[in-house]
């Protein structure tokens, strides 16, 4: 059980500071070299010795700095890039869009697979870099490779070969705070999807309205009516479509900003959101760690209440994420209620998104969103890229509007995006696992989709990303927190990062634990005061007060 309870408190925990943490976990190093101010000097005047102050009218290092083809003679970029993660995710060297990109750009891209964190940790520990990498590094792994000499700065780069990505960071003060490192310079290009219908909410709150029909019930909207509706279930189990085994609710734990119940927190108005760190901003900019505050305790006890009398099942306190996407995704259906990107019916007929709920307590119930529409470290060029200006002008490439849209969508076509004569795009429809495989890396490549690219997009009817952007706009957009009560993808120091290591998986794992024991077994209200010393014991101000650090330098920068 503590190792599972170990896992689950690393999930507490967002992927931002996951990949922080990286390098600590595994016991390496960043680096052969200790970085340090004199590190930084070196740093900046290699990148500024071989990177011109602003674009020649001539061929510059084999490259064009305007138009197309980009190479003015052959040029090969090897690429470090992560193994596909999912079905949906190619084969880098076979997708369509690389195809085209390595033809408009004269580029031939090599690819340099790395299967695992370790792989990728091996590379900085051992310096044998790739001559660019896309999504390869932590901020960690980065900034001490940076300090060491081994990346380029990328400011004078932008400033020359990249128009449109310096028009957007000097346009969305957000993104450029995102991708600053703590010494003030830029040294990878981040992933830009700001799609509303993405960022806009995490989970859509699911419930299966085929039940609903049979016991002739509504929707729910308050917390009441979900837990009469929970106990319809079990009490009718076996009659219609509900399977003998039902389960009336199923959450992915309790605490996970993927699949936990964080929304039945939020229905009270108690803000919770484990985007990051297990905190959350105040309306003063204060951080708040979200399982120290006592209004918890009325949406935990209603939650405890569900475990209690069978309405969640104990397992999912434990039960591993392919466990979780097995039972939530059955055909046919035993799961009543749960939480998910994507409602899995796009047509709204036998599964419906629902909530937040009214708890009745006078709160504005609130549903999450997120702030994950910029994320670094997409694209850095290594010291050994013999030619940074043609890399430059890649990454420039692709962050055009359209290179950017079939990144995620696919190529322009008969099968996966059409593009009208008014400029604007449209989604094709097509079975749901033929998404990318042959024609787009997704989320991989450093694209840059701002919101704006968004007014002009139509999503094919039917799909399950029209889906969402419809529960959106129809239901969720009122309740979501607001995006400046997240708390943002701020940078840390490399001692804030090793600190933050040692305190957040003791106060993770024991919030967890604490947590789960509370909702198996009750407690919580004798337990309150022993659980909130216990915190104070692990570090807790300590590690609120690094976080507020961080986020103050984010602020003024």
């Amino acid at each position: 059980m503590k190792t599972k309870n170990t896992k689950r408190a690393a999930n507490l925990l967002a992927i931002p500071l996951s990949l922080a943490l990286m390098l600590t976990g595994c016991g390496g190093e960043p680096s052969t070299q200790e970085p340090g101010a004199a590190k930084e000097s070196e740093s900046s005047s290699a990148a500024e010795s071989s990177t011109p102050s602003e674009a020649a009218e001539g061929v510059v290092n084999k490259t064009n700095p305007e138009g197309l083809p980009i190479a003015a003679e052959p040029i090969t970029l090897t690429v470090g890039v992560s193994a596909s993660s999912s079905s949906f995710q190619g084969e880098w060297a076979s997708l369509d869009w690389i195809k085209q990109i390595q033809e408009a750009s004269g580029i031939t891209l090599d690819f340099r697979v790395y299967n695992s964190n370790e792989d990728k940790n091996l590379m900085f520990t051992s310096r044998d870099y790739p001559d660019i990498s896309f999504n390869v590094g932590s901020d960690k792994q980065i900034l001490d490779a940076a300090m060491g000499g081994d990346i380029y700065a990328l400011d004078e780069l932008i400033d020359s070969y990249a128009p449109t990505w310096k028009a957007y960071l000097e346009k969305d003060d957000y993104a450029r705070k995102v991708v600053t490192m703590s010494d003030g310079h830029i040294y990878s290009l981040p992933i830009v999807r700001d799609e509303p219908s993405n960022g806009g909410l995490r989970d859509q709150w699911l419930i299966q309205k085929t039940w609903l029909d049979e016991l002739n019930l509504q929707v729910p909207t308050t917390t009441d009516e979900f837990y009469e509706v929970l106990k319809a279930f079990k009490e009718n189990a076996g009659t219609g479509s509900i399977p003998q085994d039902v389960i009336p609710y199923y959450t992915y734990g309790i605490l996970n900003n993927v699949g936990g119940a964080l929304d039945i927190i939020n229905s009270y108005g108690v803000r919770v959101a484990n985007e990051r760190y297990m905190v959350t901003v105040d309306d003063s900019g204060k951080v708040e760690f979200n399982y120290a505050n006592e209004a918890i305790k009325e949406p935990l006890a209603f939650i405890r209440k569900l475990f209690e009398e069978g309405l969640i099942p104990g397992e999912c306190l434990t039960d591993d994420w392919d466990t979780y996407i097995t039972k939530t995704r059955s055909t046919p259906a035993v799961v009543g209620s749960y939480h998910s990107y994507q409602n899995p019916d796009a047509t709204n007929t036998s599964i419906v998104a629902m909530g937040p709920l009214d708890s009745g307590n006078g709160s504005q119930p609130m549903i999450r969103s997120q702030t994950n529409h910029v994320q670094r470290n997409h694209f850095t060029i290594y010291k050994n890229c013999e030619h940074p200006e043609a890399a430059m002008r890649l990454a420039e490439l692709i962050a055009d509007p359209d290179w950017s849209i079939q990144a995620m969508y696919g190529m322009f076509g008969d099968t996966y995006l059409t593009k009208n004569e008014d400029g604007s795009v449209m989604m094709l429809p097509y079975e749901a696992d033929a998404q990318g495989k042959d024609s787009a890396p997704m989320n991989r490549v450093p694209f840059l989709l701002a919101k704006e690219m968004f007014d002009t997009f139509t999503y094919a009817e039917g799909s399950a990303q029209a889906q969402r952007d419809n529960a959106i706009k129809d239901q969720y957009s009122k309740y979501t927190i607001p995006t400046e009560n997240l708390y943002p993808n701020v940078m840390f120091s490399t001692e804030q990062v090793d600190r933050l290591a040692e305190l957040s998986t003791d106060i993770g794992d024991y919030v967890l634990t604490t947590y789960s024991t509370w909702m198996l077994n009750g407690g919580m209200d004798a337990g309150w005061d022993a659980y909130i010393e216990q915190l104070n014991k692990l570090g807790l101000e300590e590690y609120i007060s690094i976080l507020q650090e961080a986020l103050d330098a984010f602020n003024a920068n």
